[in-house]
């Protein structure tokens, strides 16, 4: 009981140091006082200025997770710091050997702009000279969350690690979604703190059912739906169907699916001699990528007046008042 009481104690403490430390930070870049050689105009825009610095910085540090915390605590106060205003390099390259500072330092890393297919696993390298007794860490930009700090990570996430070889510093995103597209920094607790930005760029394949969003074909006649695809896919050539929520039967005797792979990708599905059943939302799905839809209607005789005009929704609406209409009469009669 007495250690458990301890941890908490701990846990209490390091959380309220942390606050302050956060606290102590945008106190001390407090510079909102008036300078006296500045006009009253001007020192009111000034003010205006510092003072809404001052309120992203509060908001900023307030937003941060337990996570974040844990990240901040495994990090040095000049890091802490760091996170409102850093400095970007230094970076040398290899023939510059003449002009090598005495503390780290950034390799000059071309590959800052990286572009994978969503699904890819997307790898971020930092290559940092001189290190000493100082930690690498990864913040993403878009929230400035702490993904790792050394070779240990602060995220919930489990497609996110770092490897470190050498002077190496990878940080590495697998199955990689849009949402991981942004701003990457690698950071260095120098006093001040050094950062090298990365930009991730992540392309999503998207369907594209060519024609209408909704068809009507005769009963017995045949469905024809093209897919079309321009991003290159994770896997080339995966395309499934759809009918509503159930994969399309390859192996049926009516039903053929043949996939191209050229400049872009085709996918066309044929249902021969339609019957009532094929009737439903039908859905092309490349891998990794996002689908496109069309609404297959299998009618008998001709197609009521509204469908010939494009009115689709008018009859779908009326198709589906018709069971409200004879639930009341039946409710009526009785």
């Amino acid at each position: 009981m007495g250690g458990h009481g301890g941890v908490g104690t701990f846990t209490a403490t390091f959380t309220f140091a942390c606050c302050l430390v956060a606290f102590c930070v945008v106190r001390g870049n407090d510079t909102t006082k008036p300078d006296k050689t500045t006009t009253g105009v001007e020192q009111s825009l000034s003010y205006s200025r510092q003072k809404e610095q001052q309120r992203q910085q509060m908001k900023g540090l307030a937003s941060i997770s337990l996570g974040q915390v844990k990240g901040l605590a495994s990090m040095s106060d000049g890091q802490v710091k760091g996170l409102a205003s850093m400095s970007d390099g230094p970076f040398i390259s290899e023939e510059e050997s003449d002009s090598v500072p005495d503390g780290p330092y950034f390799l000059k890393n071309p590959a800052t702009l990286v572009t994978v297919r969503a699904g890819q696993a997307a790898s971020l390298t930092c290559i940092v000279k001189q290190l000493g007794n100082r930690q690498v860490s990864w913040i993403r930009g878009r929230d400035l969350h702490v993904l790792s700090s050394g070779q240990v990570t602060f995220s919930s996430d489990s497609r996110i690690s770092v490897s470190h070889v050498k002077d190496s510093w990878t940080l590495t995103i697998r199955y990689t979604q849009p949402r991981d597209a942004g701003s990457y920094s690698c950071q260095v607790n120098t006093q001040p703190l050094i950062a090298s930005w990365y930009n991730l760029t992540v392309v999503e394949a998207r369907a594209n059912i060519l024609g209408k969003e909704t068809m009507y074909v005769q009963f017995g006649s045949t469905v024809t739906l093209e897919c079309v695809i321009k991003e290159e896919l994770v896997i080339p050539g995966l395309v499934l169907w759809y009918q509503d929520d159930r994969l399309v039967d390859r192996d049926s005797r009516r039903v053929k699916v043949v996939t191209q792979v050229a400049n872009v990708t085709t996918s066309t599905l044929t249902v021969t001699t339609a019957a009532q059943q094929d009737s439903g939302n039908y859905s092309c799905w490349p891998s990794s990528g996002r689908p496109d839809s069309v609404l297959v209607h299998v009618i008998q005789g001709e197609p009521p007046a509204a469908m010939q005009h494009g009115n689709s929704a008018a009859w779908v609406s009326t198709l589906l008042l018709v069971p409200a209409t004879l639930t009341s009469l039946l409710f009526l009669l009785t």
